[in-house]
């Protein structure tokens, strides 16, 4: 808005000055050309277009002005477009040069001048020229600032993206060491309480029993009920321990590794098979993490037996109510002949995938889920689902 007042400006002084000659149709026409190439320009200057294909309507302006010198008054808007065209001389001095060329018209016009009064409007033109010159130097100067306190608040906006980013990172790696020593402790703990006191409970538990059987031998009631409600209290012990144990256990289960590793292990150990894994389950319950990570081995290790697929997807999913894996692989399934092939009879072939698939079956149902194994499209495809309701209500009777 500013470019096109301080234009307005200019033409309209160059057009008083033009006035004091008298302003004729000529001197409209040359305003209007004037308005036309100035908008030309400006659009040309918008657009980041070359610097020679820019400076056209200034070229032309400068080529009218030599030939009619009343229009000398388009100079200094000619002038003021000139700092502001992109450099086109690799040389400083020589664009310098080149941008006081809108001077040349005027004064080619106050030399052929034959009057004192036609030298007075030249003079008056060039110092008008001059002015827009300065001008249009300051406001190259003003947008040249601008675009590098933009450039400079894009680099320090996206410094601070990237140091939030190296942050979080950072936050996210050192919560994740913490939940992994965390985890790793609360298994060495589950460990060590399995080995040392269930070792001593079972010792004094089978004490406890020899005792009894003494004592019963022996014929002494008093020994053996005392023996007998030992016994109890021992059993009683071991319960306790086992459950406390199963509980670190079960705190101490990553499920993300454990599916990730499930998935990574069967693919590192097959050259030229991939598996795409997407995991949309952060948690889960330790019986459901080691069914899932089975069914993942299991339905891989069928893909490579019975299909021909170089790839396959694992997919799971987190709903409401509902954990679901879904193992799927491309095809084509491998044919009977090729199976034989392979080293072992067709029958003997739908006999193992038969174990796989009632193994996944048996473990899925233990949880309260449903498995469905079949064709999809030209390969196989395993679709689990576990309900989370007894979960939700503590009830982890069903340890697998």
């Amino acid at each position: 808005m500013l470019v096109l007042l301080e234009k307005a400006l200019l033409l309209a002084c160059g057009t008083a000055v033009a006035a004091l000659s008298g302003f004729d149709s000529l001197s409209l026409i040359g305003l209007l050309a004037a308005i036309s190439l100035s908008c030309l320009g400006e659009w040309l200057m918008a657009r980041r277009t070359p610097p020679l294909m820019a400076a056209v309507p200034a070229c032309l302006c400068m080529a009218a002005a030599l030939l009619m010198p009343r229009w000398c008054m388009l100079l200094p808007v000619v002038a003021y477009d000139a700092p502001r065209l992109p450099s086109m001389m690799r040389d400083a001095r020589a664009d310098r040069l080149v941008r006081c060329l809108p001077f040349a018209p005027i004064v080619v016009a106050f030399v052929r001048a034959s009057t004192a009064a036609d030298r007075t409007i030249m003079v008056l033109t060039g110092l008008f020229a001059v002015v827009g010159m300065m001008l249009g130097r300051s406001r190259a100067t003003v947008m040249r600032l601008r675009r590098s306190l933009r450039h400079t608040q894009d680099l320090a906006r996206d410094s601070r993206r990237v140091s939030r980013r190296r942050m979080a990172d950072v936050a996210e790696e050192r919560a994740q060491s913490i939940r992994t020593a965390t985890l790793n402790e609360r298994t060495r703990i589950a460990r060590d309480i399995h080995d040392n006191v269930g070792h001593l409970l079972t010792r004094a538990i089978m004490q406890s029993q020899a005792g009894k059987a003494v004592a019963d031998a022996t014929d002494d009631p008093v020994a053996a009920q005392g023996f007998g409600a030992l016994n109890d209290t021992l059993n009683e012990a071991m319960t306790m321990v086992r459950r406390s144990v199963h509980d670190l256990e079960d705190d101490g289960t990553d499920f993300a590794a454990q599916i990730a590793d499930a998935a990574r292990t069967f693919g590192d150990a097959s050259p030229g098979f991939s598996v795409a894994l997407s995991n949309e389950i952060t948690d889960a319950p330790a019986p459901v993490t080691r069914c899932f990570a089975t069914v993942i081995r299991e339905s891989l290790s069928n893909v490579a037996r019975h299909s021909d697929a170089r790839s396959a997807s694992v997919t799971l999913r987190d709903f409401p109510a509902i954990w679901q894996l879904v193992v799927q692989d491309p095809g084509p399934a491998r044919t009977p002949a090729d199976e034989s092939h392979a080293g072992r009879s067709a029958a003997d072939a739908e006999s193992l995938r038969g174990m796989g698939l009632a193994d996944i079956e048996r473990r899925v149902r233990a949880l309260g889920g449903t498995s469905s194994c079949g064709p999809y499209g030209a390969g196989w495809r395993v679709f689990v689902t576990i309900p989370k309701r007894r979960w939700t209500y503590h009830d982890r009777d069903g340890r697998s």
